[in-house]
Parts: structure tokens; sequence; C-alpha cells
């Protein structure tokens, strides 16, 4: 009976060591050895202890024990080895791959344990060996090893993170597992593809799961759209290595803390433990040459603009099929094929075929493309002279792929060419590209000699007459200031007037930098900020200039030398001449454009009869003082003046103090129509004005002199003129608002 169940008599191997009943054939015995093998591990003073170097060979034999209730117990031991010796890591290989063919297919204890061992030795840094155990189990035959290694993947990608568990090694197993008979394999293949997305994002993962059928798609999109990455689902490491409990310390002292800055602290640390991975790595380069149809070549030289096309869309094709091209295989026969359908065919919907074609093999070489990226960029930025809107954005795309193989310094000798290109619209969309390649570099890509060579043709292409050409250089330029910072551009600008550095700076502002990838840099690696006030520096620095001549300029205003230090007594001999700039500030034109308006909405004044002069004279305003003291003074001091009509401007001298006019004689026969002081002209006399005015302008007309009683009307300034006379007649309603006239008591 005994030895039925135990294998033997108990009280012989109840007397053996520890390190002898685990090898003992009575699995009782085994068993009880494993018990006492875990008090063992867990109760060591140190992780260094000479006993764990004992059972360095024996723990391999733990997870294969033939009986499956002793197994259980040797799995608890061998977590406890595990989780406190430091020779651990040496038994990793045997001891995953027992577990994964024995433990992942047995009972539900069973198998949490195994997770558990296999996610410490995680823990104490053997994850590259866990991950290789676990790929090398989504082979296996058995769907529930197959499912539990899925599982195991998802586990330790959401606890320690994509940085520790990399995504990039098992990511290709996974995807056709999608396609497994196993309902259980499939949906777990699914919720992995789920916690990678959380990782890594939609961006980097949809081009490498492009090839899975619709409906899964469908499914796989409906559950990335379940997610909120900015918020309960974002990804953060939840468990650490033994290397990392200082951060462990850290990530819970600050998710006690509640502020907002240790949540941030929280979201710096877990960015950091994000894998960045590059799809384009993970795809299977291809030789396309070794593909293409054997006439490729000659079909491509045909008169048949049909068959060129032909064979261009079966090249497009093959190279949408496979994004990653073979490096090592010659494309120099190809790139210059394409390069002269660019330069030199004249159907369009050729010449888009033809880019779109350098695109992808750009794309696809990514560095290997250097040897060709300058000539195909001078191909394409001169090709740029065809305006229709499609061909511009095929040819963009090519210039955006193939720059990444090159360099603005070697880019910079065909750019000053293209800079300086006859069509308007070469250089606008070489800007346009140039503004793109600038946004993307850093003081390190684009030193001051190169820097040098790009300025002159932009700056000079800031004055060009077309708008376009214009504006995209201003962009231009603000992409670099916003890059390299206004001590880097402000130097070589300041020839330019105020209101082009001012367009530079609002370029500027609005400018955002790109990283090596095309994408938007974060905050804190943005290289330079533009100043609040660039015009005041500005002014400062290049538009203050005093010379020996006579004038200082300042602002707005250009005055006489002797008025920078007034000097009292020739103050009082020399009157200070001040002439206004002949460019109109916009902010001028608007507020005379309110005033006129608000002008012309005022209410029209009331008409009254008036007694007006026949002649009316011109004075200074100290004339107009003695005029109010005495109003017979009007026609005895200033008859001699020469005077005009009351209709009349008067054009002012600014020589002298003294103003002069021309003086016109009033006839008394002619009628002036009543209309708007714009359109004044004589009209016929009509006997029915007076009968239908309420209130009439009596004209009191004399051939002698004219006493004004108590009032004297004076003919408000303009600087208009007037050659002819005009004839008035005295029964002529005319409303007061319509003579510009200035009322004297």
């Amino acid at each position: 009976m005994a030895t039925a169940a135990g294998g033997g008599d108990d009280n012989e191997w109840q007397k053996l060591p520890c390190d002898e009943k685990v090898q003992h054939k009575a699995w009782k015995a085994r068993m009880t050895g494993y018990e006492e093998c875990a008090k063992l591990f867990r109760t060591q003073d140190t992780d260094k202890s000479p006993e764990f170097s004992k059972y360095l060979g024996l723990v391999k034999k733990f997870v294969v024990d033939p009986n499956e209730n002793a197994r259980e117990k040797a799995l608890d031991a061998i977590f406890a080895f595990v989780e406190n010796a430091q020779v651990a890591g040496k038994t990793v290989g045997e001891v995953a791959g027992g577990l994964i063919g024995k433990c992942l297919n047995g009972r539900t204890k069973m198998k949490d344990r195994a997770f558990d061992i296999l996610l410490m030795y995680i823990e104490i840094e053997r994850q590259t060996d866990i991950e290789d155990e676990l790929i090398k189990g989504l082979d296996n035959k058995q769907p529930k090893i197959v499912q539990a290694c899925l599982e195991l993947l998802r586990r330790g990608l959401s606890e320690f993170g994509s940085k520790i568990l990399p995504i990039k090694p098992f990511l290709k197993q996974v995807i056709p597992l999608l396609e497994d008979r196993d309902k259980s394999v499939r949906d777990e293949a699914k919720l992995l593809l789920v916690e990678v997305y959380r990782w890594i994002g939609k961006q980097t993962l949809t081009p490498l799961i492009q090839n899975v059928k619709p409906i899964q798609m469908q499914e796989l999109q409906t559950e990335f759209d379940k997610l909120d990455l900015n918020g309960a689902d974002k990804p953060r490491q939840t468990r650490f290595l033994r290397s990392q409990q200082d951060l462990k310390q850290k990530m819970e002292q600050t998710q006690a803390s509640t502020t907002v800055s240790a949540s941030v602290t929280i979201d710096d640390v877990n960015a950091e433990m994000q894998e960045e991975l590059d799809p384009f790595e993970m795809l299977e380069a291809v030789n396309i040459l070794d593909r293409l149809s054997k006439d490729f070549f000659e079909k491509i030289e045909s008169k048949q603009w049909k068959d060129r096309k032909e064979v261009l869309d079966d090249l497009l094709a093959l190279l949408t099929q496979n994004p990653k091209l073979a490096p090592e295989a010659d494309y120099f026969e190809l790139v210059k094929a394409l390069k002269k359908i660019i330069s030199k065919d004249s159907n369009i919907p050729v010449v888009i075929v033809a880019a779109k074609c350098l695109t992808g093999l750009a794309k696809g070489l990514k560095k290997g493309f250097k040897t060709h990226a300058v000539g195909v960029l001078e191909v394409c930025l001169d090709r740029f002279r065809e305006k229709k809107p499609n061909v511009l954005e095929a040819l963009r795309e090519a210039c955006e792929a193939s720059y990444p193989a090159t360099n603005l310094e070697q880019l910079a000798e065909e750019a000053v060419v293209v800079l300086a290109h006859k069509t308007p619209i070469v250089r606008q969309c070489t800007h346009q590209f140039l503004t793109k390649c600038f946004a993307m570099a850093t003081q390190t890509t684009l030193p001051k000699k190169v820097l040098k060579i790009y300025l002159p043709p932009l700056i000079k292409n800031t004055g060009e007459a077309d708008a376009g050409v214009r504006d995209s250089a201003f962009e231009c330029l603000g992409m670099l200031w916003k890059c390299l910072g206004e001590k880097h551009i402000l130097p070589h600008v300041t020839d330019l007037d105020e209101l082009k550095l001012t367009k530079i700076k609002e370029y500027a502002e609005k400018a955002v930098l790109l990283n090596a990838r095309g994408e938007p840099r974060t905050a804190g690696t943005s290289t330079a900020t533009v100043p609040k006030s660039v015009a005041s520096s500005i002014n400062t620095a290049t538009m203050t200039k005093k010379s020996s001549g006579a004038t200082i300029v300042k602002g707005d205003v250009t005055t006489d030398k002797d008025d920078a230090s007034p000097n009292p007594a020739s103050a009082a001999k020399t009157t200070t001449v001040v002439k206004k700039k002949a460019a109109t500030s916009s902010k001028a034109a608007a507020a005379s454009n309110d005033a006129a308006e608000e002008k012309r909405r005022e209410p029209r004044p009331q008409k009254a009869s008036v007694l007006i002069a026949n002649v009316v004279s011109r004075v200074t305003p100290s004339q107009m003082k003695q005029i109010i003291s005495n109003p017979m003074l009007l026609n005895e001091k200033f008859n001699a003046l020469k005077v005009q009509p009351i209709t009349a401007p008067l054009l002012i001298k600014t020589t002298t103090n003294v103003s002069y006019g021309t003086k016109y004689p009033i006839q008394h026969k002619s009628v002036l129509s009543t209309v708007r002081r714009s359109s004044v002209s004589p009209t016929v006399p009509s006997s029915s004005s007076s009968t239908n005015t309420q209130e009439s302008i009596s004209f009191a007309l004399s051939s002698t002199k004219t006493i004004i009683n108590s009032t004297a009307i004076v003919r408000s300034t303009s600087n208009d003129s007037i050659s002819s006379a005009i004839n008035f007649n005295t029964k002529s309603r005319i409303p007061i608002r319509s003579i510009p006239i200035t009322m004297i008591k």
C-alpha cells in the first residue's frame, strides 16, 4: 500500500535531505521536497546564499515533473528560487521552455503559477530570453499553448511597457494568428494587437496590418475606437525591473500626490518607457527590378504615351505592394529613365505617374536613395513650371520623399539656381519646399556657411512683383527665424524695411518645427523663440541713422538738423519745416474712411437765410481776430487781397507766414444747382426755384463796398484750385451744408 501511494517506505525518504528528496522516485517524496525547498529559498538572508547554488542544476527538472500534484508544488519552489536567488537568471532558458511546453496547457492553478514565474524572469531582467521562448511557443501545435503565449505577451507588454518588452520581435508572428482556426487564439491575438495599439499608436501600427482582411480590420478598428489614449487607457508602466526600484518608489510617491506637476511627472516617465518603433524596419526588403517586364525599358521610350503610361503603372503597383526595397540592387537606369520623363515628357498623366514612381523609390530606399536624390530634386524643381495642381502635388511629394536622403548643404547649389528661375511658380514652389526642409533643420544640419548660401536669393525674392513669390519667400525666412533664432537671421536682413521684417516675424510666429519624420516637434525641442517686439529692436538697430548731413531720421517725421537740438534764438528767426512722409499709413487711411462715413451719416442741417458777400477775402488767423473786433476792416484793410469764389478751395503755400489767394468776380445771372459739393456745376435759371423753397439763402449783392452786419464768412482752406470763374444765381436754393464756410462773429 505504501509502495502504491508513495513509492516506498515513508521512513526512508523522510530522513533524506531536501536536495535528495526532490530527486526521489516517489512523487510524494518529491512533492515534500519541493515544499521544503520553497521554505528554504524564502528564508535565506541574502540572494547570494550558497544554498541557491546547490539547486542550480536541479531547478530545471522541477518544471517537468511527471506528476501533476508534485509539479504544482515544484512551481511554487521555482517561483521562490527565481524571486530570491541572484543566480536564477542562469536557469531561464531551460525553465522557461519547460513551463511553456508542460504547464501552459495544464490546470488553471498550474497555468497561473507558470505565468507568475515567467513574469518574474522578466522582472529580474531576462526579458529577451522570455520573449524568445514565447515567440517559439506561438508555433506550437496546441492552441492552448499558443493562446497562453499570446496572453503572456499581452500581460508583459501591459505591465512592463514596450521599452522593456519590445513589440518588434513578435508582431510579425501575431498578425497571421488573426486568421487561426481556433477562436481563442484569434481573440487573444486581437487583444494583443489592441494592447500594441495603446503603446505605439495608430500611425505606426496601421502600415503593419494593412494586409489584414477587411472584416478583421473592421473588428480591430472598433476596438481601437473604444480606447481613450489620453485618459484612462493611456499606456502606463505598472511593474518595474529590479534595476528600476528607485523609479518605482518615485512613481508611488507621485501617484500619492494629486497635483498637476505629479501627473506630468508620471506621464513623462511613461513616455520614456515607450518603444520608438519604426514600422519600416519590420518590413521585408524586395528587389523589384527582377519583377519588371522584359520590355520595360523599351516601352518607357515608346513614342506612344499609352505604352509609357502602361509600364509606369505596373512599376507603381510593384512599389505600392513592396514599400521596402532591397538596397543592394542597382536602380541607376530606372531612376535615369524616370528623370527623363519628368524633364522632357509633354504628356501630363505620364509625368504624374513617373513622379509617383520616384516617390515610391525614394521612400523604399530611404538613405539608399542618396546617390539619386539631388538629381531627382533638380528635375522636379525645374518641372514646377507646370501650373496644373495635380502635377505640382505629385512633384512636391517626390521632392519631400527625396530630401531625407540628402541634406541642405548638398542641395544648396541647385537650390540657388532654381530660386533665380525666370518662372515665378518655380520660385514659389521651391520656397515652399525649402520651408519644409528648414522646419526639419537644426543648427547642426544648417551651419552658418550653408545659411549664407540660401539667404541672399531668399531676401532678393521678397521684393519680387509676384505676390506668391514674395509671400513664400517671407514664409521661408520666417521658418529660418523660428528654427535658428533672431541672432542668426537679423544681421543678414538689416537692409529690409520695417514692413518686410514685420512680415517675416508674423510667419515665424506661425511656423511649426518638425522632427526628422516630418511630425511636429514637442515643446522642449524648439531651438529658438521669436521676440515679442521685433520692430522696436529693428528700429533701434537699423532705422535710426545719424549722419553729418542735414537730416535725422526718426519715426515718420523728417526735420531739419537744427531741430534736433533746439536753439531759442534761432527758433525765433527760422520756422521749422516739417514734411510728412509720402506714404500714408494704413491706420490713417482707415481713420479717414471712418470719419468720412461718420460725417455722411450725420443729419443734414436746417436751411437758413444768410447774408453773404459777393467777394470773400482769404485771411490768416491773426487777421481774423482783427475782423472779429472790427468788421469794417473787411473791405477797408483787405480789399487789395486777391480772393476766390466761395466754392473754390484755397491753395496754401508754406514758404512764408503770409497766405496768398486769387480773386474772381462773381456774376449774378447764372444758377448754381443744389447738388453735393463734389459735383458743383452751373445750371439754367429757374423761376420756380424760390417758390418751392421754405427757407432760401438771400444774396445781397452790391457793386460797392459790402458790410456784413456782425458776421464775416470766410472760405475754409483746401489744396484744390479753380481755374475759371463760376456764375451764381441770387435765388438758387443751396443748403448751408453744401457750402464749406467758416462762420465768424
